[in-house]
């Protein structure tokens, strides 16, 4: 069986490099990293940008705790040169609740400092907030001058109204914020909130400002990043990204470093998330001239720092009295199918691979979502999934156990044919190319089927990993979230490869490997290859989320169902022909007289 071992070896192989260069290790420290220009921080005039991040919050920390913690905030030139410190004051609060969020702004620049959502929770059952401690130049206006920029963020804007609560009654309302400069130039914000809605309308009105603003353009920011949401901060900060789609996504991601990089081209949307959730401007009016990144690592007492992003969006602003633009800005889940319904490409920032592989992707989310309709535990969804791809698979699967059993069968005779033509190579393979012709057997029949079901199980892979449908979904007992490992003890040691948790399915996943493995390879050449491939992916599957781990092994079981219920006979393999050996003739030289 050594053509078999080497087919089997080079697939699984090919499998797991696929799984590698989709994860995060492979993608920062082989691919080449893109140059970025960088440039150094504007620290003239009065617009300069937060760097402070919220430190991690202990398990359990409550919500009132989190508003105790204070936080050193930049002041932009605290006496200023713009003439507008009389403005300058610690504003209000002003409150939005609706059935899917509680929102906070602030009547200091007239910005976002708090988001929370009401259908996502913490670990410690408090409410999920997005917005990082530091947020008052979320949806902050920038106006470039002359001489200085132009912070708006630390001004006190009045507003129509300090509190909106939406519901089936009242499905919308408006939050409207006036800055007066002086008598003549205002900055006005709008924000339009809708009930059962993450997105939210936002207008910026500029009045009588062109002979303030220069350079063509005003700045809308984002400043704070979002918050660390999961248990697993690691996780949470490989996933967390920025974006901008102008013509085409652009990702723009840091390392252990700052980092800033300013991409000059009419701008679509730009984008923050994080494993789960994300925050996303779209201009409606006119698309952003361009949009500057950057990134700070920030060292909150964990494994890896806290990724703080911010985006400064330039939108165009020529010698214009009266200036309107109207935005939608997201701030949600990334839920396939929401982030999808804004119709501008927002759903590429969700993590579903290469492009080859994101219609698979998509195929799963689907699959999930329809099954989720009628199967309200995510458990018995991938139970239910796991088996319809295996019936859908089973032509593949089936075909490739037979072109592995007529393989073995022949494998007796390839040793003959080995023995024989030892010395000549090129004799050799085409006895062999012969002895498959008689047989009927196709050498590649095993490998193609496996071929072709690798773009579902990488897609598969990638759906498990991120999607937020299975975040704090329970199964049955000890699997209390699909989206985590089912850790039932921590080691005080880490075994390299396995980690320090042990988990059930994984373990599960292994067994049900070995026993596929020792069914299926009878050739005492692959004893080895029984038992090292289970234990390898046993080993690199334990960190990975319970319901990918779940789904594999229930795949194998029904695997190996199937090879005991539905047995291949091969037929018996026809004796390699033997050339008849011509006997010398004797001289017989009566027969010549």
């Amino acid at each position: 069986m050594e053509f078999d071992k080497k087919t089997i070896l080079a697939f699984l192989l090919i499998g797991f490099v696929l799984i590698l260069l989709q994860t995060e290790f492979y993608q920062k420290h082989f691919l080449p990293q893109p140059t970025k220009e960088t440039a150094p921080v504007e620290e003239t005039g009065t617009a300069t940008r937060e760097t402070e991040a919220p430190s991690r919050e202990e398990p359990g920390r409550s919500e009132r705790d989190e508003e105790r913690l204070t936080t050193e905030e930049e002041e932009s030139s605290a006496k200023g040169t713009d003439g507008f410190n009389h403005l300058r004051g610690d504003g209000e609060e002003v409150i939005v609740e609706t059935d899917l969020y509680r929102a906070v702004l602030s009547t200091q620049g007239a910005t976002v400092r708090k988001w929370l959502l009401k259908e996502y929770l913490m670990q410690d059952s408090s409410r999920v907030q997005l917005v990082a401690k530091n947020g008052r130049r979320n949806l902050g206006v920038l106006l470039p001058t002359a001489t200085d920029t132009i912070d708006t963020s630390p001004y006190v804007f009045s507003v129509n109204k300090k509190k909106i609560v939406l519901n089936d009654r009242k499905a919308t309302d408006k939050l409207e914020f006036s800055l007066k400069l002086d008598s003549e130039r205002e900055l006005k914000k709008i924000y339009t909130f809708r009930h059962n809605s993450y997105d939210v309308g936002f207008e910026i009105e500029l009045r009588n400002l062109n002979d303030l603003v220069e350079g063509f353009s005003y700045l809308v920011t984002w400043s704070s990043g979002l918050k660390s949401t999961e248990p697993d901060f690691k996780a949470d900060m490989d996933k967390a990204k920025a974006y901008a789609h102008q013509g085409e996504e652009l990702e723009f991601s840091i390392g252990d470093e700052y980092e800033e990089e300013k991409m000059v081209n009419p701008t679509e949307w730009v984008a923050i998330r994080t494993k789960y959730f994300a925050v996303a401007v779209i201009p409606e009016t006119a698309k952003g001239k361009d949009v500057t990144f950057w990134g700070t690592p920030v060292d909150v007492g964990e494994n890896v720092p806290f990724k703080q992003y911010g985006f400064e969006l330039s939108m165009p602003f020529v010698d214009q009295s009266f200036k309107e633009d109207r935005f939608n800005v997201f701030l949600g889940p990334l839920d396939y199918d929401i982030v999808q319904s804004y119709n501008v490409g927002l759903e590429k920032i969700m993590d579903l691979g290469w492009a080859i592989f994101r219609p698979f992707g998509k195929f799963v989310l689907w699959s999930f979502t329809l099954l989720h309709e009628v199967i309200p535990n995510y458990g018995f969804v991938i139970i239910v999934f796991s088996i319809i791809i295996k019936v859908a698979l089973f032509p593949l699967t089936r075909k490739s156990y037979r072109s592995m059993k007529e393989m073995q069968t022949l494998q007796p005779l390839m040793q003959e044919i080995n023995e024989k033509y030892k010395n000549d190579p090129q004799k050799k393979q085409q006895e062999v190319m012969k002895l498959y012709k008689e047989h009927g057997v196709n050498p590649l029949g095993g490998c193609i089927p496996m071929l072709l079901q690798m773009p579902l199980l990488i897609a598969l892979f990638q759906v498990f990993q991120s999607t937020i449908q299975l975040r704090q979904a329970s199964f049955i007992w000890w699997i209390q979230d699909l989206s985590r490992p089912d850790t039932i003890a921590t080691l005080p040691f880490t075994i390299p490869l396995y980690g320090n948790t042990v988990n059930v399915l994984p373990l599960f996943m292994g067994v049900t490997m070995f026993i596929q493995q020792k069914m299926s390879m009878k050739d005492p050449k692959q004893k080895a290859l029984v038992y090292f491939m289970p234990i390898f992916f046993t080993l690199i599957f334990n960190s990975f989320p319970s319901g990918l781990n779940l789904y594999y092994a229930l795949f194998n079981l029904f695997t190996i169902f199937q090879e005991k219920l539905i047995p291949y006979k091969p037929k018996e393999p026809k004796p390699v022909k033997k050339r008849p050996v011509q006997k010398r003739r004797k001289h017989d030289y009566r027969g010549r007289f």
